[in-house]
């Protein structure tokens, strides 16, 4: 990094990009004894590797402990918000009152719930009262996101992760309240259990047995006899096996500029992986798209724009 003296003894950095670029992050990966409730829809071979403790190949950058932080802030304005309004009681605190430990299908599940609704049966609010809440946060600029909940459609793994809690109290209702870190794009959404483990929150569905089997098949078969699973999602399609004309005009743009992998459906799990190095080399790619890749691209999606 260069400085500029200034006097004896004294440096002043002018190279901002230098100095943001040597910022460090120590990133505390934590023994895993049993499955999360946030574990839902993870890949079995991320499972795998957090029983296993493998040490991350693409541990979190310091830039994201602040998106963190600032999400697990409005989150708590937002059960702030719920404790003034007498929704949630004012002595509840998630980790001394919303832990929970339990089993399904042989596996050992544990999480801790944001909030519960408070009073005898039914509240001011007309909720059902010892129900949980799950609070989630949203980034101001995921418009993708924000239009789905417009649309009732909250993401599934955080509709999951609340049917999980509901499941392990044995409810039949619970609350997700979601807020932009802006505060200008809020939603409170009821999560009903329809029959058997699945439950319905907005226009999204969950089966929960569905995942609980996965789970106990990735524990039993993986796990314990020490075999690693793989990964049947593709970081990479083969560009000439990509259908050009089945992507969005978009997504093509970003494809010949280099900007953009296309992948399976899920690809996007894998960018923000914590083994995706480990992924990428099971796999055989390299990450991005190499100036040979890009020239294909170019050559098999010209005249994209007119495309109809």
């Amino acid at each position: 990094m260069k400085c500029q003296r200034l006097k004896e003894g004294d440096r002043q950095c002018y190279n901002k990009t230098i100095m943001i670029k040597l910022l460090k992050y120590k990133s505390n990966q934590k023994e895993k004894t049993a499955f999360y409730c946030s574990d839902y829809g993870k890949f079995d071979f991320e499972l795998y590797h957090s029983f296993k403790s493998t040490p991350y190949t693409n541990p979190p950058e310091w830039f994201e402990t602040l998106k963190w932080g600032a999400g697990k802030g409005v989150e708590m304005a937002m059960l702030d918000i719920l404790k003034e309004n007498g929704i949630t009681g004012q002595e509840y605190i998630q980790e001394e009152n919303g832990r929970v430990d339990f089993v399904r299908q042989g596996v050992t599940i544990h999480g801790y719930i944001d909030a519960m609704t408070t009073g005898d049966k039914v509240n001011s609010f007309g909720l059902k009262a010892g129900c949980p809440i799950e609070i989630k946060s949203i980034n101001n600029k995921n418009a993708f996101d924000i239009k789905n909940y417009d649309n009732g459609e909250p993401r599934e793994n955080y509709v999951a992760q609340l049917s999980i809690y509901m499941d392990s109290l044995g409810v039949d209702t619970g609350y997700l309240f979601v807020s932009s870190i802006d505060g200008l794009n809020t939603y409170w959404f009821e999560c009903k259990h329809i029959k058997d483990k699945v439950y319905k929150c907005g226009k999204v569905e969950i089966d929960l047995d569905v995942e609980y089997k996965r789970w106990k098949n990735v524990f039993e078969n993986y796990i314990q006899k020490d075999i690693e699973p793989e990964i049947d999602v593709r970081y990479k399609i083969p560009v000439k096996d990509i259908v050009w004309d089945k992507v969005s005009k978009g997504d093509i743009g970003k494809a010949r500029n280099g900007h953009k992998v296309i992948g399976d459906a899920d690809s996007w799990k894998i960018q923000y992986s914590n083994w995706k190095d480990l992924i990428l080399k099971k796999q055989g790619v390299t990450a991005g798209y190499t100036d040979a890749e890009v020239a294909i691209i170019n050559e098999l999606t010209r005249g994209y724009t007119t495309w109809k």
